[in-house]
């Protein structure tokens, strides 16, 4: 699955530099999941000072293994 995040360089500096993201999920769902980000490149938009993130990403499980 493909996730790209717009922002600021201070917003996208907190989600560029992780290797693992959580995320909280509706009320049916396991309450929070965690994906292992690959191949993330950021984007710089050439004349306002916005970036855009984007990585694919896989799902992983407790032991860090690819679900």
């Amino acid at each position: 699955m493909r996730i790209c995040f717009h922002g600021t360089a201070d917003e996208i500096s907190l989600v560029a530099g992780r290797p693992l993201l959580v995320l909280l999920t509706a009320r049916d769902l396991p309450r929070m999941r965690v994906f292992e980000l690959h191949h993330a490149r950021v984007h710089a938009h050439p004349h306002l000072e916005r970036y855009r993130f984007c990585a694919l990403m896989t799902e992983t499980t407790d032991e860090g293994r690819t679900a």
